[in-house]
């Protein structure tokens, strides 16, 4: 028998026999090794998953590190769980978070000298490119004012509020892009309070939607290369890549499917902690709960049928966002090994 192990060791040792790679493969833990390089501002402004946390990178609600050189940056994705993560991190009775986002008075944010708290919420706007600037002119990032930073504009939120030393830590929780198309139409046919809202979707059906061209076109990949704005100009197989890059080695994945263990995967990752007794669990709490099982912002609709023609339309017009949404549900499970449970 030994005679036996020493052949067989020698034989692997000199090639001529292979381990059993996928079982090697099956049980590595989550790596983020760099397969691409990305655009400058995304390489050294979003700190890679696995990189350490400075000292002073907890955050802790109602207190902000101003020595934080980390800064978590929620990637807002529409329709998929942003607005109750939003409200549930904010909430006083939760996290009491500082929650950076859209300005909650419209265009008198930008008119703003100084960082200034409404309610604790931030005076700014970091969902516009406007905005963006503006909070960089009153240095959002480098002042450690806001516990949490969310954007939708992924990429310039990135290269406009983010530097080398003074990185983001990207977070999202990602649906899949169909179900998120049927969500906005349905949700677009009655928030008259949202910018983007048309009366004539009131008159179309989701099929009518699905042919028009104001449906959503890869609408997440576009986000994430810099593309936000050319909307209906073809993606590339590269900006597909730089896409998954991305979420593979700078992003923290969460799953709309799977709330209840993304808020634990982002607070254990994070070192997130509650406001007041420390010890209480507010995921418990039932109006904490009720942000996680029941959301924020949301609108009851008729399902769409998988592998409809209405289904097909709209997984045609966003195929490289279902692509990267399956990789996200991979990643998912991979950076299980990742967060401490």
């Amino acid at each position: 028998i030994i005679l036996i192990f020493l052949l067989i060791s020698m034989l692997i040792m000199s090639g001529l026999i292979q381990p059993n790679s996928n079982l090697q493969k099956a049980v590595q833990p989550f790596s983020a090794v760099k397969t691409l390089t990305l655009p400058d501002s995304l390489e050294y402004n979003l700190a890679d998953v696995t990189a350490p946390f400075g000292e002073a990178d907890d955050v802790r609600g109602g207190e902000r590190e101003v020595g934080r050189k980390n800064t978590p940056l929620y990637w807002h994705i529409p329709k998929a769980g942003g607005t109750s993560l939003r409200d549930f991190y904010r909430d006083e009775e939760c996290y009491g978070f500082v929650w950076a986002a859209s300005c909650p008075q419209g265009a008198q944010c930008l008119g703003m000298t100084k960082l200034k708290l409404d309610s604790n919420i931030p005076l700014v706007d970091t969902d516009s490119i406007e905005g963006l600037k503006h909070s960089k002119s009153l240095e959002l990032v480098q002042s450690g004012f806001a516990d949490i930073i969310s954007a939708t504009r992924a990429y310039d939120a990135t290269d406009i509020l983010f530097d080398p030393i003074h990185q983001g830590r990207m977070f999202a929780i990602f649906r899949h892009p169909v179900e998120r198309a049927v969500s906005m139409f349905y949700y677009l046919q009655q928030a008259t309070w949202e910018s983007t809202y048309n009366p004539m979707y009131k008159d179309i059906t989701i099929h009518d939607y699905a042919r028009s061209s104001v449906t959503d076109d890869n609408w997440m990949v576009r986000s994430l290369v810099g593309k936000a704005d050319n909307t209906g100009t073809p993606l590339t197989r590269q900006d597909l890549d730089v896409a998954i890059e991305i979420i593979r080695r700078k992003c923290v994945v969460g799953l709309m499917d799977d709330m209840e263990e993304t808020i634990h995967r982002f607070n254990s990752y994070f070192s997130f902690r509650e406001s007041g007794e420390q010890k209480n669990d507010k995921t418990k709490s039932p109006k904490c709960k009720e942000y996680i099982t029941s959301g924020s912002n949301t609108n009851s609709h008729p399902p769409l049928e998988e592998g409809s023609e209405t289904w097909k339309l709209l997984e045609q017009k966003n195929a490289a966002d279902v692509i990267l949404y399956r990789e996200a549900e991979q990643i998912f499970k991979e950076q299980n090994s990742l967060i401490p449970h």
